[in-house]
């Protein structure tokens, strides 16, 4: 028991030394730091030797013994008229970058944006920090980071960012022994991201990161990333629902302006659409649709309410989906390959309405004034054959007694030379009728004389034949060229998918590649 109570005794001593020397430690790397002076820029009150460092050296025009760290704090301050001359410039601090992210969580094409979530670290050496006392590195407590220098740096195309601070600010700080510090955040940051949708949904976008110093030029600090082409990691494990990741780019320049030259990293990587979600959404039903107003082609043209319903449904169904997807997107002024296809399905849809508008058209009229035309005409010609055939009845009688007429035409107008060339054919029929009022000639046996009720058979010839003109007349007006009509419906079920199979192959041939 006593040996064992020595040795806790003995390791508790050793962790006491141990906290007590990294106690001190710290203590004397923060004590008399000035975060106002970037690293190799200004040193330690107790350190004289070591105001700046050795490629950058500050001379006064007063020769004194004072702390020259305290002079510098007076210019800083409020002695703004002590003049500083520099013999050279001090070498730029230069800062390594690196980040890991852990999700990129939306992309937005209505605000041109995307949100990611990542571990943004930077690294650069700090001397004043440096220790000889300890051969580990210490990790302090994130409040620590307020009382050292820090780089200014911002995102260049930042919306909106902030630091995670649940159970505590999500920010390290670590110093090593040479006087590295290594600066750790967890960052959410909303960034712009300019978007071509042109080709929109069948479309590339490069977005990209901009990382900037915001007061420091390049003359004070030096932006790089800390691992050359891995510096950024975790990309491969990124998930997003409608885009894939197909390569990031990483580059480090300098940028002008009026106020001087600033380093500035950029991480660009671009992401391509998925399409198989619009595939589901918005292609299928427009073709789905487009496909349905060809049914109208095989209904028969005199259902009017069938095939108007069923047009004017697939026309309002083809501009709810238009309206669905502007929704979705930004008001851009130029057009979208989505936005072709769907109003090629729209004009598709239309063209197959207006299709059966032709043809009621064809079927009961061609308008007022064409029917006017038709009008007068079959009075002229009633009136025209009225006379000719009552002359014709008085000047010659059948020898079997037959009733010379013309035959009745349905499509055709009946002429007075017409009349002519039927009565030298009707010598073996008969006139008759059947159900429906259209006349047709009956085969006879030959006879070997007149009858002799001659007188009795043409007044029933005259009555006949006024009852067959009203007849003809009324059939002219109402039936029309039924071949016309049916003409029409078959040409369109066979040119309407052939055209849109075209419109579909030329679209698809050029969006995709």
């Amino acid at each position: 028991m006593g040996e064992k109570g020595r040795e806790e005794e003995r390791s508790s001593s050793t962790g006491s030394t141990g906290m007590s020397v990294a106690k001190t430690t710290v203590d004397k790397l923060l004590k008399g730091y000035d975060i106002r002076l970037r690293p190799d820029f200004g040193g330690r009150k107790d350190r004289k030797e070591h105001i700046l460092s050795k490629d950058c050296k500050v001379t006064t025009m007063y020769r004194s013994t004072e702390n020259k760290t305290q002079k510098m704090k007076e210019f800083l301050t409020h002695n703004y008229s002590t003049p500083l001359t520099f013999d050279k410039a001090c070498p730029p601090v230069i800062v390594g970058m690196s980040i890991n992210i852990a999700s990129i969580d939306s992309i937005s094409e209505v605000n041109m944006d995307y949100t990611i979530t990542m571990y943004f670290q930077q690294s650069w050496r700090d001397k004043r920090l440096a220790y000889g006392e300890l051969n580990l590195n210490l990790t302090l407590d994130n409040r620590v980071a307020d009382q050292l220098w820090l780089p200014d740096t911002y995102f260049l195309n930042d919306k909106k960012s902030f630091l995670h601070g649940v159970t505590v600010k999500n920010r390290m700080i670590r110093l090593h022994p040479d006087g590295t510090v290594l600066y750790g955040l967890r960052i959410t940051t909303t960034a712009a991201c300019m978007m071509d949708l042109r080709r929109y949904p069948l479309d590339e976008q490069n977005c990209t990161l901009e990382i900037e110093s915001y007061g420091y030029t390049t003359d004070d600090i030096v932006f790089f990333w800390q691992g050359g082409d891995n510096a950024v990691t975790g990309v491969d494990k990124l998930e997003l629902p409608q885009f894939s990741i197909v390569d990031i780019r990483l580059v480090s320049r300098e940028v002008r302006f009026t106020t001087g030259s600033y380093p500035r990293l950029s991480l660009s990587f671009r992401i391509k659409r998925n399409i198989g979600y619009f595939i589901l959404q918005t292609y299928m039903p427009s073709i789905l649709i487009t496909i349905l107003s060809w049914v109208s082609f095989w209904i028969n043209y005199d259902a009017s309410a069938a095939r108007v319903a069923l047009g004017v449904t697939t026309v309002l169904t083809m501009t709810t989906i238009n309206t669905h997807l502007r929704e979705t997107l930004p008001k851009i002024p130029y057009v979208k390959a989505i936005d072709v296809y769907l109003m090629g399905c729209f004009v598709f849809v239309f063209l197959a309405l207006l299709e059966y508008a032709f043809v009621n058209y064809v079927f009961f009229g061609r308008g007022p004034a064409q029917q006017k035309k038709i009008n007068e005409r079959l009075n002229k010609a009633n009136n025209e054959r009225t006379r000719y055939e009552e002359k014709r009845l008085r000047e010659q009688v059948d020898a079997y007694g037959n009733i010379l007429l013309t035959t009745l035409e349905m499509n055709n107008e009946v002429m007075p030379s017409d009349v002519g060339s039927s009565v030298s054919d009707s010598r073996n029929s008969v006139m008759s009728f059947d159900s429906s009022g259209v006349q047709f000639r009956k085969p006879m046996a030959p006879r070997d004389g007149f009858s002799h009720h001659s007188l009795d058979r043409s007044a029933m010839r005259s009555r006949a034949n006024c009852r067959l003109r009203r007849r003809s007349s009324k059939l002219k007006l109402k039936i029309p060229n039924l071949s016309d009509v049916s003409t029409i419906d078959k040409w369109s079920r066979v040119i309407f998918p052939i055209t849109f199979g075209f419109f579909n192959l030329i679209y698809w041939l050029y969006y995709v590649n």
